[in-house]
């Protein structure tokens, strides 16, 4: 794909009315197993904290507030029964948010489908991280870690139908949705646009999901940013090597050795960056001034900065190309990605054949033909 020459822009009415069913998988007996939709995707600290389990609780209800009606289903935890949720089933699950001991994992969701196999229209969901139970020594006894340590980052996940942006007051509600999660949470990193969206056992589509990748450039791949939260988040330590370790951070420590560095997923409509990923491209003034231009908006809310690329969300149809703001965002913010990364589902499931599209090429599918290669993380945190 080029961005050199003129192309048309559908509007996300207009790429509903022409792609629904290009976007549309329905199983055997007419469920729906793929739905297009529109996500926000938010990745945040201190998940096992009980002040932050309750600013989750918030965000839930407030989605029921304003999409309740449509949410019929969900579980109350890891390994509940997805069910049709009446409302005891669903003080169940608000319970389980605000009652599950830190050092238990609060996964839970909201859902309007009833079963695990059915693709919903309207869901939110959560997947926290936990605090360490008690003391932990490694087997040399050179390594200490105290009991409450948080484990990682947490997730948190919300779906709407495609056509709830079709419209300014739709477009509107969305926006003030994710600004409020945002406001409530310590947030690392995230993103929001369209995205096809899978049953809670997604597995079985996720080649469905490929092709849709491979064909509609401004879909997010995401049934599986369950399994991401580790991305956004560095991790550096001290020892002769990882089985014999002295010292570990959760963050990056001058001086020491880098476990994880940190990056993010890409970008696409929204684009969340916390302070860490804003210090990395110069601090916020450098960035406003990177990414000034009147179809880009940049909002600060809370600990993260909202980066959105363009007025309304873009499908990248074959005739679109690849979303132009998206391109001149992602100009700026690519570094912050992973030179590695594979974000493409693996081959496997049902559903049409993916032509084979390497997985780098297409995290990397919104890069100009001349960008240079992202840079390889230090292996050693530099002093400041």
């Amino acid at each position: 794909m080029t961005v050199l020459e003129p192309k048309p822009v559908l509007t996300p009415r207009e790429a509903l009315a022409r792609y629904e069913d290009a976007l549309t998988l329905r199983l055997a007996d007419g469920r729906p197993a793929v739905l297009p939709g529109v996500i926000g995707t938010i990745y945040f600290e201190r998940g096992s904290q009980p002040q932050v389990r309750a600013a989750i609780l918030e965000c839930f209800d407030r989605f029921d507030a304003l999409f309740g009606a449509h949410l019929k289903g969900g579980k109350d935890e890891d390994l509940g029964k997805f069910t049709r949720r009446t409302a005891a089933g669903v003080t169940r699950i608000r319970r389980a948010i605000v009652s599950t001991p830190s050092f238990r994992q609060v996964s839970v969701i909201r859902s309007s489908a009833t079963d695990q196999d059915t693709a919903a229209q309207y869901s939110i969901q959560t997947l926290t991280g936990l605090a360490l139970p008690q003391d932990y020594v490694s087997p040399t006894g050179r390594l200490r870690v105290p009991a409450g340590a948080e484990s990682g980052l947490s997730w948190l996940k919300f779906t709407l139908p495609m056509q709830h942006v079709e419209t300014a007051e739709g477009t509107a509600q969305y926006e003030g949705f994710l600004r409020f999660v945002c406001e409530r949470l310590v947030v690392r990193g995230g993103y929001g646009g369209f995205a096809p969206a899978l049953p809670y056992r997604y597995h079985p589509h996720t080649l469905h999901e490929r092709a849709l990748a491979e064909r509609f450039s401004g879909l997010e791949i995401d049934s599986g940013s369950h399994t991401l939260s580790e991305r956004y988040d560095p991790v550096s330590y001290e020892g002769e090597s990882r089985d014999d370790l002295t010292a570990v951070y959760d963050h990056l420590h001058p001086g020491a050795k880098v476990g994880r560095w940190g990056f993010i997923k890409g970008v696409n409509w929204y684009t969340l960056l916390g302070d860490l990923f804003v210090a990395r491209l110069g601090g916020e003034t450098a960035l406003r001034r990177a990414l000034e231009r009147p179809d880009v908006l940049i909002e600060r809310v809370g600990s993260c900065l909202l980066i959105r690329a363009g007025d309304v969300p873009r499908l990248g149809a074959p005739e679109e190309g690849l979303p132009e703001p998206y391109v001149f965002v992602n100009r700026v913010l690519r570094v912050l990605r992973d030179p590695n990364a594979c974000d493409l589902p693996a081959e496997g499931g049902e559903g049409p054949a993916a032509s084979g599209t390497n997985p780098r090429s297409w995290a990397a599918r919104f890069d100009l033909p001349d960008a240079p290669p992202i840079p390889e993380p230090p292996a050693i945190v530099a002093q400041p």
